[in-house]
């Protein structure tokens, strides 16, 4: 059974030449020393009806494997249709990597030989992106915004990761919609915020981080130090 099958007996569907480039990737990794290999049918049968079972990764299919039970997966539904995500067995981040599957064979066939971490990505995005990306990502932001007001209350975790993503792809022209989630009640969101915006060098942050590194959750903390420091390394880099 093809990877086509599995996916249309499941009344999953992907486009057209999205399966075309999966499926020419597929036979030229084939034999080849990679970390990153698409899943077989069986594999990727098992790995559909497990993640089916579980809140936050009902609209994610798993695609590939490092072989030590991490994946990647694909979003086949809602605001991140057709974006990648790392699905790692330590620590649940689902927030996109990649705009479609296109960009990671892209990066694959450069460097078949990384592993994830080394992968250059696509998210967090910097300013080099184009009219066209802008314009979807800002489309997603709102999309995931209206998810989260339309089901509030939503269970913890589905938040966590609503929000993981909408940070991710927020735009640097959007940095300012973060600010808030420095003061969010959840430290995991807190943190993250922390992180985005320290990744950035996000100056009109610092004021407010220096007020989460005072009153901040335990993970707030920490990471609103590392944020600080890495804003202040931007700013000496520019002078």
């Amino acid at each position: 059974m093809s990877l086509q099958e599995v996916l249309e007996r499941l009344a999953i569907h992907l486009p057209d030449d999205m399966m075309e480039a999966l499926h020419v990737h597929s036979k030229e990794r084939e034999g080849r020393n990679v970390q990153l290999q698409l899943m077989n049918e069986q594999e990727l049968a098992e790995g559909i009806k497990w993640m089916g079972q579980i809140e936050v990764f009902k609209h994610i299919v798993p695609l590939w494997t490092d072989d030590h039970s991490n994946y990647v997966g694909i979003y086949v539904e809602g605001p991140l249709a057709y974006k990648l995500c790392y699905i790692s067995h330590e620590e649940t981040d689902l927030s996109p990597a990649y705009r479609s599957a296109f960009s990671l064979i892209a990066e694959l066939e450069q460097n078949p030989a990384l592993e994830w971490e080394q992968l250059r990505k696509d998210y967090p995005s910097g300013e080099d992106i184009s009219t066209e990306q802008l314009a979807e990502d800002i489309r997603c932001m709102n999309e995931l915004r209206a998810l989260l007001e339309k089901d509030s209350p939503v269970d913890d975790d589905v938040r966590c990761q609503h929000l993981y993503s909408l940070m991710a792809i927020t735009p640097t022209c959007e940095l300012d919609s973060l600010l808030p989630y420095l003061d969010d009640e959840d430290m995991y969101v807190q943190e993250r915020a922390c992180v985005l915006l320290g990744h950035h060098g996000y100056e009109p942050a610092t004021e407010l981080l220096k007020e989460v590194v005072k009153h901040g959750s335990p993970n707030g903390k920490l990471a609103a130090r590392k944020a600080l420091s890495m804003i202040r390394s931007k700013q000496m880099a520019k002078h």
